[in-house]
C-alpha cells in the first residue's frame, strides 16, 4: 500500500451495499457494544473493494477504520481509535512525513485519540498522530452519546456518499 493509492481510495465516492445493491440510505442499527462492517462500493472505480469496521471493546474504547481489501489481504486506509494504545515505529525512513517526526518510538496513550495513515516503507497503518494535531474535527469521545457526531465525521472524511441514520439506541444513551 503506498500513499498515493492510500489517497485515491480514500478521495473516492463511496456507497454502503446492501443485499449486493448500492443504497442512497442506511440505517446502521447500533447494538453495544458496536462491532460491524460495511461493503462500499466505488462507482468510479469497481475493481476496488472497501469496507468500514467499526469496533468498540468493553472498555469503550473505538476504532473506526477504512480498509482496502483484495483477494486474501486487507489493507487498511484510514484508523481513527479513541481511548487505544498505539506504538509509532522508532526507525525513521525519508518517507515519513515531518508531523509524525516527534511521535517516532512513543506510545500515544496519553491522548485522547489518535489517526492512523499510510506511509510510504512501513506495513499499512504503522503510523499515528494525536487527533489533537490532525484536522479531523472530533478530538475525543467521552461516551456513547458523543458516537454519532464521530462516526458522520469519519464518513464524511472517507467521503461516503450514503445517507446513515441511526437506531434509537445510538441516540439514547
Amino acid at each position: 500500500m503506498t500513499v498515493d493509492l492510500a489517497e485515491y481510495l480514500i478521495g473516492l465516492d463511496k456507497y454502503v451495499v446492501q443485499n449486493g445493491e448500492i443504497t442512497s440510505t442506511f440505517l446502521l442499527d447500533i447494538q453495544f457494544p458496536m462491532s460491524f462492517r460495511l461493503t462500499l462500493s466505488t462507482p468510479d472505480d469497481l475493481d476496488q473493494n472497501l469496507l468500514i469496521d467499526i469496533k468498540e471493546s468493553d472498555k469503550k474504547s473505538l476504532k473506526i477504520s477504512l480498509h482496502h481489501q483484495d483477494n486474501s489481504t486487507q489493507n487498511g486506509l484510514l484508523r481513527i481509535d479513541y481511548n487505544g494504545r498505539h506504538l509509532n515505529p522508532v526507525d525513521i525512513i525519508q518517507t515519513v512525513p515531518e508531523i509524525f517526526r516527534p511521535f517516532a518510538g512513543q506510545w500515544l496513550d496519553d491522548y485522547a485519540g489518535h489517526i492512523h495513515y499510510v506511509v510510504d516503507g512501513y506495513k499499512p497503518l504503522a503510523w499515528a498522530i494525536p487527533l489533537e494535531l490532525d484536522d479531523f474535527p472530533v478530538k475525543e469521545v467521552n461516551g456513547r452519546e458523543d458516537y454519532a457526531q464521530t462516526l458522520n465525521a469519519f464518513f464524511l472524511k472517507i467521503n461516503l456518499k450514503t445517507t446513515i441514520t441511526f437506531n434509537h439506541q445510538m441516540r439514547i444513551l
